[in-house]
């Protein structure tokens, strides 16, 4: 009768440990399940996703004098960006703009979160409602004085990180 009563309490336990063993083990499979379902979404956006600077130019005519071509009072640059992916582009403002010359970069606001600053920048949707596939964004960037006439760089980052830049003079 002992080695039967040995034999059951081994069985126990054995089947307790197995149990203990399988709760400790089985959040962690899951978590790492769930944060590789993650990237890998992650990592297809970003693979369907991309942004290209078609067009740059700043309100500067031929002499470098300012010309309000949008009577809005403001100096202004315009940016057209073509959305080359295969997605739509939700949140642009979330995204960033950078803009300089020979190696001076300066990130500007959107307009929602510049407050009452200058420079700062918007957007429309060119040809839709939505940044999607072969659409175009007119980012315009506003000033509250002139800009000089020179060659210029600016980069755009859409909000999962891709990017593009362009060189353009005015």
């Amino acid at each position: 009768m002992d080695k039967v009563l040995s034999t059951i309490l081994l069985v126990i336990a054995a089947v307790v440990t197995v149990v203990m063993v399988i709760n400790a083990v089985y959040p962690a499979i899951g978590m790492s399940a769930s944060a590789l379902s993650s990237v890998s979404t992650k990592a297809a956006d970003r693979v369907r996703s991309q942004a290209s600077i078609i067009h740059a130019t700043g309100e500067l005519d031929q002499s470098g004098t300012w010309q309000d071509t949008n009577a809005n009072g403001l100096f202004d640059i315009f940016i057209w960006v073509k959305n080359t992916g295969t997605i739509t582009i939700d949140n642009m403002e979330n995204g960033d703009i950078f803009i300089g010359s020979e190696g001076y970069w300066t990130r500007i606001p959107h307009e929602e979160y510049a407050g009452e600053d200058y420079p700062r920048w918007s957007y429309i949707v060119e040809n839709g409602d939505e940044w999607m596939q072969s659409t175009t964004l007119k980012v315009c960037i506003s000033y509250n004085d002139s800009q000089p006439s020179g060659e210029y760089q600016t980069k755009i980052i859409i909000p999962n990180g891709i990017s593009d830049e362009h060189n353009f003079s005015m």
